[in-house]
């Protein structure tokens, strides 16, 4: 379940976009992203073609950190690993965050949150 209570994130959903890295270190935390953004994003663009939706490349940086909590994903044994791009639920607002993906599941408290595109 999506349940985003912060304007710095309008206009993005993360249910079809897609994780492509995860760089963290003691004060950061940054997820790169292929965001899929809908018509309430200012550099939202009407799919053209065969296009399932308009994707920017970009990222998502929190920093500050405050608590960051990381489970990767468990492959089963002798089955096949989640697709880590997958994103099944973001929620939260504020300082605190909640995404669960096919890589993990993630949780941080952080002061500075900057969301980017290219």
């Amino acid at each position: 379940m999506d349940e985003i209570d912060d304007p710095r994130f309008e206009g993005l959903d993360f249910r079809r976009s897609f994780l492509l890295g995860v760089i963290y270190d003691d004060e950061s935390l940054t997820l790169e992203m292929d965001f899929n953004l809908t018509e309430q994003h200012p550099r939202y663009s009407e799919p053209e073609g065969d296009e399932s939706g308009c994707y920017r490349a970009g990222y998502v940086r929190f920093g500050d950190i405050q608590d960051l909590q990381i489970d990767k994903a468990l492959t089963p044994e002798g089955g096949q690993p989640d697709d880590y791009s997958v994103i099944h639920s973001v929620s939260g607002g504020g300082e605190r965050f909640s995404i669960l993906t096919g890589w993990g599941n993630v949780k941080v408290t952080a002061r500075s949150i900057r969301i980017a595109l290219d």
